[in-house]
C-alpha cells in the first residue's frame, strides 16, 4: 500500500529497530566493523528496519517491493540528499549520480545518445585495444596486486572512451593516481562525517592535490572539443555536442565527465577484481570461460558490440553471478522530502532510507543459495530485467552507463582469460566495505595459457 505523499493512510505501523542498538552510538559499531553482517542479519524482521546513527532516522530497506518503490518514485517522496550527496557533490559535482532528481532528467536526456547502441561498437574496440595495452606487459609467474591493476586497466579503458580526440599517453600516469587518490578518499565514515574531510591531513592534501589535477585537465579538454565540434566517436564528442534548443553546459559536462570517469573506474575495477578472484577459485569454470573466450575471439575482427556480447553467454553468466554476489555499489542511500509510506510502514519526513543491493542479492527466496557461486542460474535470463537485481539502481535514476559498464566487464575478462591463467596466492582476501565493496589483500600469479 503507497500513500501519496504527505497524505497516510490510516493504518500503518512504525518500522521494527534492528537490535543491538548501543546508547548514543546506535548501530554505528556494526556499521564500520561489520557492515556486511549487519544487513544480513535484516531481512528478516521486515521490508524496512530502522537502524540507528546519529540524530537522523535511518531506515535500510530489505524487500524488493519496496526498493522498487523507492526508486520508482511515484509519489515524489525520495531524493538524492543527506550528508552523503553533499560530500559527493563536492567530490563529483551535480551529475547524473548525485544531483537532486529535479534535475536529473534534464541532465538524462542530454547525455544519453552517448550510451545509444550505435555508439557500443566503436567504445568495444577501443575497449580491446586498451586490454591488449596493459595485458602485454604481463609475464608469466608475476605476481599481480589485483586490485591496483584492474583500476589501472579501468582508467585506461574509461579515459580512451571518454577522450578519443588526441594520445593522452604522457598524462596517463598522472590521471591514473589521481583517480587512485579519489578512491582512496571514498570511505564509509567519511561519507557519514563530513568533518573529516576538511582536516588538514596527507590525505586530504593529496586528494585536493588530485581533485584539481582532474578538474583543470576537464575544462582543458571540454573548451578543445567545443572549439573542434568534430565526433570523434568518443562520450566527451556526444557531451559537448548541442542539441536543439538545448544542450549541457561546461559545468554540467564536467560534472557528468567526472561522474561518468569515476564511478565508471571504481566500480569496473572492483567487480573486475572480483570476478578474478572467482575464476581462481573454480578450475573448471576458468576453463570453460577460456574456451569460450579463445572461439569469440577468432570472429571478433567484423562484428558489432552486440554479436561480441552474443558470443560470450557464459562469459555474460558469470559478470552478471558476480554484480550479484558481490556487487560494487553495495548501499546507497535516499531522503524522505515528505511524511510517505513503504508499503504500510511509516517514514517521516527528513528520515534517511539506505537502499542495499547487497540484502536484496542475498534473499533467498530471490536468489537460492546465495553464497553459492552459480553463473548457471542466469542462463535463459535477462540480469537487468530481474527481479531483485540492483547492481546499477533502478527507475529513471538507474546508472545511465549501465550497459557500457557490463559490456566492459564482459570483454575484459574474456581478454584476460583468453590468454592466462590467475592463480590464488596463499594470501586471506576479505570484502572490504568502503564506496564500493573492494576485495582486500586479493594477489594472484599470472600462468600464461596454452592458446590451443
Amino acid at each position: 500500500m503507497t500513500s501519496r505523499a504527505g497524505k497516510l493512510p490510516e493504518r500503518v505501523g512504525m518500522p521494527p529497530v534492528a537490535p543491538g542498538a548501543q546508547p548514543l552510538l546506535g548501530h554505528l559499531k556494526p556499521l564500520l566493523t561489520d557492515p556486511l553482517g549487519l544487513l544480513a542479519s535484516l531481512p528478516h524482521l521486515g521490508e524496512v528496519v530502522e537502524v540507528r546513527f546519529g540524530r537522523t532516522p535511518t531506515y535500510i530497506v530489505c524487500s524488493p517491493e519496496a526498493a522498487q518503490q523507492v526508486l520508482r518514485n511515484s509519489d515524489r517522496a525520495f531524493d538524492k540528499g543527506g550528508t552523503f550527496y553533499e560530500n559527493m557533490r563536492s567530490i563529483v559535482g551535480d551529475g547524473m549520480a548525485t544531483c537532486p532528481l529535479a534535475q536529473h532528467k534534464r541532465l538524462r536526456r542530454l547525455g544519453q545518445p552517448a550510451f545509444r547502441p550505435d555508439r557500443m561498437t566503436g567504445y568495444a574496440r577501443t575497449i580491446q585495444d586498451q586490454l591488449h595495452a596493459c595485458t602485454s606487459t604481463w609475464r608469466d609467474g608475476q605476481v599481480l596486486d589485483v586490485l591496483p591493476e584492474m583500476r589501472s586497466l579501468a582508467t585506461r579503458s574509461n579515459l580512451a572512451t571518454m577522450f578519443c580526440r588526441r594520445d593522452l599517453g604522457p598524462q596517463v600516469d598522472g590521471l591514473r593516481q589521481a583517480v587512485t587518490d579519489f578512491v582512496n578518499h571514498q570511505t564509509i565514515l567519511r561519507m557519514i562525517a563530513p568533518g573529516l574531510n576538511s582536516l588538514p591531513t596527507g590525505r586530504n592534501r593529496r586528494y585536493r592535490k588530485s581533485e584539481a589535477r582532474l578538474l583543470r585537465f576537464l575544462d582543458e579538454e571540454i573548451a578543445a572539443y567545443r572549439q573542434d565540434g568534430i565526433d570523434h566517436g568518443d562520450l566527451m564528442s556526444m557531451f559537448t555536442t548541442s542539441l536543439e534548443g538545448d544542450r549541457l553546459t561546461d559545468k554540467e559536462v564536467r560534472d557528468t565527465a567526472m561522474t561518468v570517469l569515476l564511478g565508471g573506474i571504481t566500480a569496473t575495477a572492483v567487480g573486475h577484481a572480483w570476478a578474478l578472484h572467482q575464476l581462481s577459485q573454480d578450475a573448471a569454470l576458468d576453463a570453460d570461460v577460456a574456451h569460450e573466450a579463445q572461439a569469440a575471439a577468432e570472429t571478433d575482427d567484423d562484428c558489432t558490440a552486440a554479436e561480441m556480447m552474443d558470443r560470450l553467454p557464459l562469459t555474460r553468466n558469470v559478470v552478471a553471478e558476480v554484480l550479484r554476489r558481490r556487487a560494487p555499489s553495495w548501499i546507497f542511500p535516499r531522503v524522505t522530502v515528505t511524511d510517505t509510506t513503504i508499503g504500510s510502514l511509516r517514514i517521516p519526513s527528513g528520515a534517511q532510507v539506505l537502499l542495499s543491493p547487497y540484502v536484496l542479492h542475498h534473499r533467498p527466496d530471490l536468489f537460492p543459495t546465495p553464497e553459492n557461486f552459480d553463473p548457471h542460474r542466469w542462463d535463459g535470463r535477462d540480469p537487468h530485467r530481474t527481479r531483485g537485481f540492483l547492481p546499477f539502481g533502478a527507475g529513471e535514476s538507474q546508472c545511465i552507463a549501465y550497459e557500457l559498464a557490463f559490456m566492459d566487464l564482459t570483454l575484459s575478462l574474456a581478454h584476460v582469460t583468453r590468454s592466462w591463467r590467475l592463480q590464488p596466492c596463499p594470501t586471506p582476501v576479505r570484502p572490504r566495505p568502503r564506496l564500493h565493496m573492494e576485495p582486500h589483500g586479493l594477489a594472484l600469479r599470472l600462468t600464461e595459457r596454452d592458446p590451443r
